[in-house]
């Protein structure tokens, strides 16, 4: 009687999370397909709000997958049903079922993998260490720091190589779109892994010495070598006036702070996350401004229904609801059978990009993009899997996904090499950014995982 009532208690718990966010699903749909859209909007708000807070007093993390995933995903899922612009339309039911499934489908998979890893026997530690070949401390410290050496020389080196081929860079350019053409193909993937050098830097400090009190402070030599890297990484984006690849530069040593240093004082986390926002703020008006766009060109984009919105407040709306009516234009072009399913090719899209067969075989990659309007065309995370195969794309991809985010979850806890937290951080920043792009179909996504595991291998401790 007891067993029973035990089981019966925690299959209760494992079914609330999902109850909790259906009945807030559920209530929202109603409320859009009665075109009470704002009201809609703000259910799912309150959700993103309480399946956030489950989730961080379930896994005591505000970097936990579960908890990012909650969190931006449905938050801008309620942004975007709020349809404050004319660009905007009603969603289908496909659309409703794809945002819940793949979310649900998510933690599911999570879920699955978490049990299954807490059952398995394993290997004792001492074993384990017996059969590795052990690196250094000192080892580690000096293949670390040649690894932010050679990022952040080589990545700059790319960009001037870039720079001098193209002609321009477009911090000084008057053209008002000199970023979307600042690219030459190959190298580009080098330019933009510019991110990398801060994260290892953090990586470095962190775990130059493992205890405080016999913390040392670093050679002045270094000390003033990893200024200059650091200081040549970060003026990439600003150079190249790329808000998303600023955003991405100061995002990930976040996360990774938050990783490595779990138990952080909430005043200084506070600070530190105010002061992040103040720096994208900021560098986001600087960029903007750069672009040189025409005076009323992004009221003219962004078609907001009350047109006398502050342009700042229609362009962080915009910059995250329209991704969510892009994957319903999608939607409605496969109803209307303006598009046909693409059976993988949509997802396969980085094999033949990284390996050159998109410019053998062009038609490969040759689809039309349902979208708003063409100057917005940002995407959710789950667009190519909808359009590869449907919705039972959709929910394999959350499946997958939630089972890949459980094992890193529990490898990150075992193991000494704390490149995997850069790993971690990667995967959490586009749980984070789920509402941005279709991640894991960008070639430059596996490009940095590669990159990253190249360095994993190279300080194997």
């Amino acid at each position: 009687m007891v067993l029973a009532n035990n089981i019966e208690g925690r299959g209760r718990q494992l079914l609330l999370p999902y109850a909790i966010y259906g009945a807030f699903a559920f209530l929202a749909m109603v409320l859009e397909k009665n075109d009470f859209f704002v009201a809609a909007g703000c259910v799912l708000l309150v959700a993103a709000s309480v399946m956030g807070l489950y989730f961080y007093k379930k896994d005591q993390s505000l970097v936990s997958f579960r908890f990012l995933l909650s969190v931006f995903w449905t938050a801008g899922e309620g942004l975007g049903v709020m349809q404050l612009s004319n660009l905007q339309s009603s969603w289908t039911n496909q659309t409703w079922l794809s945002f819940g499934g793949f979310y649900l489908l998510f933690l599911a998979g999570y879920e699955a993998i978490e049990i299954y890893l807490s059952k398995r026997v394993i290997v004792s530690e001492s074993k384990c260490q017996m059969s590795k070949k052990e690196v250094t401390k000192e080892q580690f410290q000096n293949r670390l720091f040649c690894c932010i050496r050679i990022v952040s020389l080589v990545t700059f080196a790319t960009f001037v190589i870039e720079a001098v081929i193209l002609g321009y860079v477009p911090l000084f350019s008057t053209e008002t779109h000199a970023y979307d053409h600042f690219h030459i193909s190959g190298v580009h993937y080098f330019t933009v892994s510019c991110m990398f050098t801060h994260s290892l830097t953090l990586i470095y400090m962190l775990t130059y010495t493992e205890k405080k009190k016999d913390r040392q402070p670093l050679e002045k030599g270094k000390l003033i070598q990893l200024i200059v890297y650091n200081a040549l990484s970060a003026s990439i984006p600003i150079l190249s006036v790329s808000k998303f690849q600023f955003v991405l530069t100061l995002a990930l040593p976040i996360l990774i702070f938050l990783l490595m240093r779990p138990n952080v004082n909430k005043k200084k986390l506070f600070a530190m996350l105010g002061a992040a926002a103040a720096v994208v703020i900021a560098a986001a008006v600087f960029m903007t401004i750069r672009r040189n766009y025409e005076p009323g060109y992004l009221n003219s984009i962004f078609q907001m229904k009350n047109e006398n919105m502050p342009l700042f407040l229609q362009y962080a709306y915009m910059y995250i609801a329209n991704n969510y009516s892009n994957f319903n234009c999608l939607t409605q072009a496969l109803q209307q059978g303006l598009v046909e399913h693409t059976f993988g090719l949509k997802q396969l899209f980085p094999v033949f990009a990284l390996t050159g067969l998109k410019f053998v075989f062009p038609a490969l990659v040759a689809f039309e993009m349902p979208v708003t309007i063409k100057e917005l065309n940002t995407l959710t995370l789950i667009y190519d899997a909808y359009y590869d195969f449907g919705l039972i794309g959709v929910f394999l991809f959350g499946l997958i996904l939630g089972a890949v985010c459980a094992a890193l979850t529990q490898k990150i806890r075992k193991s000494s090499n704390p490149i995997l937290y850069l790993f971690y951080a990667q995967l959490a920043l586009y749980l984070a950014l789920s509402f941005f792009s279709s991640w894991f179909t960008v070639p430059t996504t596996w490009f940095w995982f590669a990159l990253t595991g190249a360095l994993y291998l190279y300080v194997k401790k």
